[in-house]
C-alpha cells in the first residue's frame, strides 16, 4: 500500500508543496528583511532566527508529512556556543536542523545560494555566512566572519563533507570547521542524521517522500588546549563519532 501511495499519489503533491514553500519563503524572508532594517528592533537577529526562521523550517518540513525524531537533546546547553557538525544527505537536513535544534545557529553556506530571490538576502540579514569556495582568500574571510558570530553568542554549523552524500556514506571531510573550533576554542557538537536521503534524494526532488528522519545529538567535544597541529586528529575523531550511528536503512520505504 505504501509503495502504491508513493508511486501514484504522492507525486501529485510534490509540486503543490514546492509552490507552498516558495510562498512561505517569500513571506518569511521578506519579514526578516523588514525586521532587519528597523533600528534597534532585533540588532543581532536572534528573535528573527529563533521564531521566524525556525517556524519557516518546521512548517515546510511538516507539510511534507516527514516525521522527525530527536535523540540526545539533553546534551545541548542552550547557553553555550558550539561549532555544530553534521553529516549531509539531503536539503531536508537544513530544514531539520533549523526547525528542531534549539540554538542560535548561523550557517556557512555556498555563495551560489545568495542569488536565490528573497531567500538569499533573508539569510544574509539573519547573519548567515556565504563562502566562495572557488576563492581561497574570500573563503578565509568568510571563516573570520563566522568566528565573530561565535563571539556574539551564536553557534555556527558546518556540513564538513561540503556537499550532500549521494548514498548516505560519509565522504571526505573539509577542515574549515575544525580550524574555527580550535581558533575560537569552541566545543564541537557532532550530529548524525539518518533517513533524510530517502525523504528527499539528492538531485531527485520528484522522488520526495513523507519520510522519517532521525537526528542523533552526540556529546560535545571539548577543544580547549588544542592547536592547529591537532586538527587532523580532531577531524578523525568527529568523523568516527558521526559515522558510528549512521543507519543507511533508516527511513527506507518498504517495497
Amino acid at each position: 500500500m505504501k509503495k502504491l501511495f508513493y508511486t501514484h499519489l504522492y507525486p501529485f503533491y510534490v509540486p503543490v508543496w514546492a509552490f507552498i514553500m516558495s510562498i512561505t519563503t517569500a513571506f518569511f524572508g521578506t519579514l526578516v528583511v523588514i525586521i532587519s532594517f528597523i533600528p534597534g528592533l532585533d540588532p543581532k537577529m536572534n528573535f528573527s532566527y529563533h521564531y521566524v526562521a525556525r517556524f519557516w523550517a518546521w512548517l515546510n518540513l511538516a507539510l511534507t508529512g516527514t516525521r522527525v525524531k530527536i535523540k540526545g537533546m539533553e546534551k545541548i546547553n542552550k547557553r553555550k556556543s558550539y561549532v555544530v557538525m553534521s553529516n549531509h544527505q539531503s536539503h531536508f537536513d537544513v530544514l531539520t536542523l533549523i526547525g528542531h535544534i534549539p540554538l542560535q545557529l548561523r550557517w556557512v553556506m555556498k555563495i551560489e545560494l545568495r542569488s536565490i530571490p528573497v531567500f538569499g538576502i533573508g539569510c544574509e540579514r539573519l547573519g548567515m555566512i556565504y563562502v566562495d569556495r572557488s576563492d581561497s582568500e574570500k573563503a578565509h574571510e568568510s571563516l573570520e566572519r563566522a568566528k565573530s558570530k561565535i563571539s556574539d553568542g551564536s553557534s555556527v554549523i558546518f556540513f564538513p563533507e561540503g556537499t550532500r552524500s549521494p548514498d548516505g556514506r560519509l565522504i571526505e571531510f573539509k577542515k574549515g570547521g575544525f580550524y574555527m573550533a580550535i581558533e575560537t576554542q569552541t566545543p564541537i557538537l557532532p550530529i548524525t542524521i539518518n533517513g533524510s536521503r530517502f525523504a528527499l534524494p539528492k538531485g531527485k526532488p520528484y522522488l520526495m517522500r513523507a519520510g522519517k528522519i532521525e537526528v542523533i545529538i552526540h556529546d560535545p567535544i571539548d577543544v580547549k588546549g588544542l592547536t592547529l597541529e591537532d586538527r587532523d586528529l580532531l577531524l578523525t575523531k568527529v568523523r568516527a563519532i558521526i559515522e558510528k550511528d549512521l543507519n543507511h536503512e533508516y527511513g527506507r520505504i518498504a517495497n
